[in-house]
């Protein structure tokens, strides 16, 4: 494990991954409330939950993030966005294009790859892949409400292996209604088709992996009533195996939240939520509850440290009869500190609580992850990230300790064209033999955008 912790951090201080990974991580860390929670979305996670994901060594440069994450604790304050144009443009960001209260950003990026281990197994195989990808981003310019939607269509050629080329999809909307009496009413969707990835998981089902494909549609409501903040979410996902109908699954979820303002900038909270997971054959040992109830303090709209801290207890309960639950006690936060207008720091604690197609009960993941955005000049970013996690499989002697780190620089030549350069290295360290993985990865790209 030394072993594993001092590699990490010289990977860390000298080497570069894709903008949408370094971006992907930084947007997980500085949301509201990072989930602690039994997993209901198993596999439909996000890009910035690829990263951060049990299963380690994920590619996330080619996936959009699902609306799940939406449904997951959001403070009004954080919830709340205004129009592109009363936001700040710099002399490197792209100006869109309008169409009356509509600002679309379309981008092509074309990135080569190169990796030692394609698949992420235990015996690593070279790859060289190309990866096209167009994506178009649509901001509405309205005063009072705010519509985003987005989508994307992307490829994976191989040069080597051979193999048949890859493609992924995504779309994703958000409308945010300011309401009277302060309230709002935000509404989400989600669309995501890509190539399932290699994980402990599927290595269990002694399966291959397939193409998956995420719906999910959610509603979180902020009110403040009095002195009170309130909360009110939920959130319904459908998860699809190509061709293995036995792995489908649904998930619901309902939560709430109660914050107290002490200042216009500190907010105790208490929050609670519970999820349902359920699969397309009704006596899965995967089917069951989670109970999650967590207190803590969040602070916004500070100019240099905003984000929040909680602690609490979640529970997970099967329906199979004779099957034991699990509990755990946590101790999450979600930070971003901007000491000036050059730096900007992100870190976070995550526990998660998620039923397994192992042996075991389930699965408990502690994780520590940080991230460091320099802007060396207005026209170059280097982007630092890493996380460690920790895998306890409960009725099994198995630990895991798996861990990521990336540096990415990117270079505008001007608003419309980026160079885009990275490293990434993926590990995965576990007591079980014949489990361990080590994946390295170079990408080299551009990004056209308007």
């Amino acid at each position: 494990m030394r072993q594993l912790l001092i590699s990490g951090l010289l990977v860390s201080a000298c080497l570069p991954l894709s903008p949408a990974v370094g971006q992907s991580l930084s947007d997980s860390v500085s949301s509201a409330a990072l989930r602690t929670s039994y997993d209901g979305d198993g596999a439909a996670l996000g890009e910035g939950d690829a990263l951060l994901s049990p299963q380690g060594g994920t590619d996330t440069t080619d996936v959009p993030e699902p609306a799940q994450r939406a449904s997951r604790p959001v403070s009004r304050e954080q919830g709340r966005r205004r129009g592109p144009t009363s936001q700040a443009v710099g002399p490197y960001d792209p100006l869109g294009i309008r169409v009356g209260q509509f600002l679309f950003y379309p981008s092509l990026t074309l990135m080569g790859e190169l990796t030692d281990n394609v698949d992420s197994a235990t015996v690593g195989q070279e790859g060289r892949m190309v990866k096209p990808k167009f994506e178009l981003r649509v901001e509405s310019d309205w005063i009072r409400h705010s519509l985003s939607l987005s989508g994307s269509a992307g490829m994976t050629a191989y040069d080597t292996p051979k193999r048949k080329p890859e493609s992924d999809q995504a779309l994703s909307a958000a409308l945010e209604l300011e309401l009277a009496n302060e309230t709002l009413l935000t509404l989400d969707g989600a669309f995501t088709r890509r190539q399932e990835d290699s994980s402990v998981e599927l290595t269990a089902t002694g399966q291959s992996a397939t193409y998956e494909t995420n719906f999910s549609a959610g509603a979180t409501l902020d009110k403040r009533l009095g002195q009170l903040d309130l909360q009110l979410r939920g959130s319904a996902g459908a998860m699809r195996y190509e061709g293995e109908t036995s792995r489908d699954y649904d998930t619901y979820r309902l939560g709430a939240r109660v914050g107290v303002p002490v200042t216009d900038q500190v907010t105790p909270f208490i929050d609670a939520e519970i999820s349902r997971r359920q699969y397309s054959v009704s006596n899965n040992r995967q089917n069951g509850n989670s109970l999650r109830g967590a207190i803590g303090i969040e602070v916004v709209n500070r100019e240099k440290l905003s984000g929040e801290i909680s602690a609490g207890l979640v529970a997970w309960e099967p329906d199979a009869a004779g099957q034991a639950g699990d509990t755990s006690v946590f101790a999450d936060a979600s930070l971003v500190w901007s000491p000036n207008g050059l730096w900007t720091i992100r870190g976070g604690l995550e526990t998660e609580l998620t039923s397994t197609a192992t042996a075991a009960r389930s699965v408990a993941t502690h994780r520590v992850s940080a991230s460091a955005e320099y802007a060396v000049l207005r026209n170059l970013t280097f982007t630092a990230s890493g996380d460690i996690g920790r895998e306890t499989y409960n009725g099994l002697s198995r630990r895991d300790w798996v861990f990521d780190a990336t540096l990415n620089a990117t270079y505008s030549f001007n608003r419309n064209l980026q160079l885009i350069a990275s490293v990434e290295r993926s590990q995965r360290e576990s007591n079980w033999v014949g489990e361990d993985t080590a994946t390295s990865t170079v990408r080299v790209g551009l990004k056209i955008q308007r």
